[in-house]
């Protein structure tokens, strides 16, 4: 925040709130807060610096008790530099008046406030100040920061450019900062020599009652006190109201604070999700290959087939046995068991061909579940790189927390998996976000999405082949789980609409879990035949 802006914030606070009351004062996380006439006006002391307004009255009554209901004598900046000082009186008991004065630093990283008497001894101070360049402690005589530069007609220049007072103006005269030297650059760029230049420009920020707000990729990025020409095209913001100074600065600072949450859950999304991908493609790595499973089951089979004709080859005592394999026409060595009789060593292979299976099966089964992991955490991190909202992304963070807490339980998964009578598998989003990505990310181009009509409720996927026509028989349990899962379930007959997966779009800047969609057709049903299924154990869960 530049000089010039806190010059403009000073002036409204002397305007609005001379001779008013400060009734109470708090100090929570670097945020000092003053109260005065029914409004709470708090000072963030972080960087970057900010001023938040709000209603209300502080309730904290020990921080600076003895201090309070002091009323405001005059409110001006400090030195030409960005600090504010509220002028303070105190009227006691006998009519005697003491002079106090509260200091705002709002000067970036090392802003700072401090409560002196009048001849500036120190009383309090917000946080402690590390710096060798003046002495801010308790009792001190406060000292502003230094400053090493000069006012504008103290300054003697020689030949001068536009480029030059663009990059060097600032470093020189106090009071300026790159931003308004860049303004006063455009000026002399209109055929203005310098001195005119600053003069314009500063007549044009002493006559101006409203407040600039510049933005960049939709996010306030820049505070002027009037409109800059040299930000001419740039998306901008205008307070014109009372306190339009100070409520600007509230809105710049609670977006920028609100787009900080969100850079902050996004690096601690990505993290999580980093984790869960890298141990989901570690066990994939480490799943056996079902095809070479069923490969060496059917290598035992054929082993088991044509020891079973040959068992007669088999004595006491023997390590293996060498038969003919007649399709192929050569010898094939068995080993066999020797402490078992023939027959036990003929069902151990086909019990071991059988496990080879039934092992070729699982781990086809794990392989698949680790894809459609690792997919769905693929299209997460997308989601959570391209969301603005922190809902949603606080959203996301809640399910994956409650996934951890359930860990010792049975893991749960993305979306409701569910094998219908006749063998076909629907999708079934749980929230918002797993609805968007179940349908625009999961979901192939010709799988069938259903949902019910203009009710909120997850969306459907019925998995199909390739140029598969569905029967109606799916299709309706396919829209009856649509209305299950809505809010429309205990409402009888609901509209459901469905149509291909390719049919559904996006609108930017859309909340979580809305689509579009065309061509679609339109079912009415209800959440019964669904239920019934459920009752009779018809269906089966392989994701609850």
């Amino acid at each position: 925040m530049d000089t010039l802006y806190i010059e403009k914030v000073a002036e409204e606070f002397n305007t609005h709130f001379k001779k008013k009351k400060i009734v109470g004062y708090d100090l929570t996380n670097n945020h000092f807060k003053i109260s005065i006439e029914g409004k709470i006006f708090t000072f963030v002391l972080t960087n970057p610096n900010g001023i938040l307004i709000e209603k209300g009255r502080i309730e904290n009554r020990t921080l600076l008790k003895r201090y309070r209901n002091l009323f405001i004598r005059e409110v001006k900046t400090l030195n030409c530099d960005r600090i504010i000082v509220f002028k303070l009186v105190k009227i006691t008991v006998s009519g005697r008046m003491e002079n106090y004065q509260l200091i705002a630093e709002l000067t970036g990283k090392n802003s700072n406030i401090f409560f002196t008497e009048e001849n500036g001894k120190i009383l309090f101070r917000a946080k402690e100040a590390l710096t060798s360049a003046r002495e801010t402690e308790i009792g001190k005589i406060y000292q502003p920061p230094p400053l090493n530069k000069k006012a504008f007609k103290e300054i003697t220049f020689g030949k001068v450019t536009p480029e030059g007072v663009e990059k060097n103006l600032y470093k020189y005269v106090a009071g300026l900062s790159p931003l308004n030297c860049k303004e006063i650059a455009f000026y002399m760029r209109e055929g203005m020599p310098l001195e005119k230049a600053y003069q314009t420009f500063m007549e044009k920020h002493k006559i101006s009652k409203t407040a600039f707000i510049y933005f960049k990729n939709g996010k306030p990025k820049i505070l002027t006190t009037f409109q800059y020409s040299c930000l001419s095209g740039i998306e901008f913001k205008i307070f014109e109201e009372d306190l339009s100074f100070i409520k600007a600065w509230d809105y710049f600072t609670r977006e920028n604070r609100k787009s900080d949450k969100i850079g902050k859950i996004k690096r601690e999304l990505s993290k999580i999700i980093d984790r869960k991908l890298k141990a989901a493609e570690n066990r994939l790595k480490q799943i056996e290959k079902p095809e070479k499973l069923l490969k060496e089951a059917e290598e035992f089979q054929k082993k088991g087939e044509l020891l079973k004709y040959n068992l007669h080859l088999l004595k006491p005592g023997t390590e293996s046995v060498q038969v003919r394999d007649f399709t192929t026409e050569e010898d094939i060595t068995i080993k066999i068991d020797p402490a078992k009789t023939p027959s036990e060593n003929l069902n151990a292979i086909f019990k071991k061909a059988k496990r080879l299976r039934s092992r070729a099966e699982h781990e086809k089964i794990a392989e698949e579940e680790l894809k459609r992991e690792i997919a769905w955490l693929k299209a997460l991190k997308e989601k959570v790189k391209e969301l603005e909202n922190y809902e949603g992304l606080q959203e996301i963070k809640d399910s994956l927390i409650l996934e951890k807490r359930n860990k010792k339980k049975k893991k749960t998964k993305p979306f409701r998996e569910i094998i219908l009578p006749s063998g076909k598998t629907i999708l079934i989003g749980k929230n918002r976000i797993e609805n968007e990505i179940l349908s625009l990310k999961v979901a192939n181009p010709w799988d069938l999405w259903f949902h019910t009509k203009e009710i909120p409720g997850s969306h459907v996927i019925l998995r199909l082949e390739r140029n598969e026509t569905p029967d109606d028989e799916d299709i309706e349990t396919a829209a009856s789980a649509a209305v299950f899962y809505s809010r429309g379930r205990e409402s009888g007959k609901i509209k459901v609409d469905f149509t291909k997966a390719e049919n559904l779009k996006k609108p930017p800047g859309t909340p979580p879990g809305f689509v579009i969609y065309r061509n679609e057709k339109t079912i009415l049903t209800t959440a019964e035949k669904f239920e019934k299924l459920l009752r009779n154990n018809l269906i089966r869960f392989q994701n609850a």
